[in-house]
């Protein structure tokens, strides 16, 4: 009786955690970076203040790494329509004469030389340790919030993200090693969206540009901002906040009706199968809409809504069919709201 119990017990368990988490998967299929939203933080109140999964210079590597003092903390400004509380900001410090520009990266960053510009100061992926986001797809694009207030008006910013091969792939300017372990990039330079009197921020949607002929098989993602184009460059206390990144990948939609006989009966079963994402957080969009359409043409110019629902996810929509469309050949339609997309079948 006891081993029925349990048994009944575990299955119950098993149940339940598919509820939770099986029907959900479509959501954690695509990899983001971790507290990409920059609301964890560690040591807090220190002067070794970082966001959980970033890092800046407290924890660097290289021969010059115990010259450098911490240039990121949490911010309680956050980008419009946030519903956090905290941003990362990070800025430029001099340190004996030489400005050093403020760097956040997902990986580790490398104090190798006394120069700026030098190739051994460099953002790396160091495996198998905290330094580093396994993945093992590559996104379209992708979207962040920032507000870039420097002294200069002419400074810029930059923002640079690999998605690359199993390797201890480094980043520096003017370029990254190893060259073949490359999947996809983003490099991309911004002018300041502020005056140091001012708080503007804006949001950026930035494409991956793929390298199928370098690497086939990713493995890793490396994402880096920094408050000024080149190394050295600008003045202490240019600042960059950074808030709400969020990697996209294109949707796509698919359609299958369930019925056996389809035309005859008065009720069909519209399966939609959704891939990707469709309502990026960062955008603040409305709940998206599946919607099913009926119609006895192709171009839908005269059509019946027999279905609606609000989701991101696949899933199944039980649909009454018009007595004036029964025993008819008609065409079924599905289209969704944020990312416009649609689907048309003959029945």
């Amino acid at each position: 009786m006891y081993f029925c119990k349990w048994t009944m017990n575990k299955y119950l368990f098993i149940f339940f955690l598919f509820l939770a988490f099986g029907m959900r998967a479509q959501d954690s299929d695509y990899i983001q970076i971790p507290n990409s939203d920059f609301e964890r933080w560690n040591n807090i109140g220190t002067k070794n203040e970082e966001p959980d999964n970033w890092h800046s210079f407290k924890t660097s590597t290289g021969p010059f790494h115990y010259l450098l003092m911490q240039q990121v903390e949490r911010n309680t400004n956050v980008r419009p329509g946030s519903k956090g509380k905290y941003s990362a900001r990070i800025f430029s410090r001099s340190i004996v004469g030489i400005t050093a520009n403020g760097n956040i990266t997902n990986g580790r960053l490398n104090a190798g030389s006394m120069f700026p510009a030098g190739t051994k100061n460099n953002n790396y992926t160091q495996r198998d340790s905290e330094f580093c986001t396994a993945t093992n797809m590559i996104p379209d694009s992708l979207t962040v919030w920032v507000c870039l207030r420097t002294k200069e008006k002419e400074s810029f910013g930059r923002i640079m993200s690999y998605v690359h091969g199993d390797a201890d792939f480094v980043c520096f300017t003017g370029g990254w090693e190893p060259y073949e372990m490359i999947a996809a990039q983003v490099e991309y330079e911004f002018p300041r969206t502020s005056s140091k009197d001012e708080m503007i921020w804006k949001r950026l949607s930035l494409p991956f540009k793929h390298y199928p002929d370098l690497c086939k098989t990713p493995s890793y993602i490396l994402t880096s901002f920094t408050t000024n184009k080149y190394p050295g460059d600008g003045d202490a206390g240019d600042e960059m906040l950074v808030d709400d990144l969020y990697l996209v990948y294109n949707p796509s939609l698919e359609i299958k009706i369930r019925n056996e006989e389809l035309g005859i009966r008065n009720e069909i079963e519209v399966e939609y199968i959704i891939k990707g994402t469709m309502s990026p957080p960062n955008l603040n969009l409305p709940p998206n809409e599946v919607v099913i359409m009926i119609s006895l043409t192709d171009d839908f110019k005269d059509y019946v809504e027999i279905g609606r629902k609000v989701t991101d996810v696949s899933g199944i929509i039980k649909c009454e069919i018009p007595d004036d469309y029964v025993g008819r050949k008609y065409y079924v339609k599905i289209a969704t709201t944020n990312y416009p997309m649609e689907r048309i079948l003959e029945l």
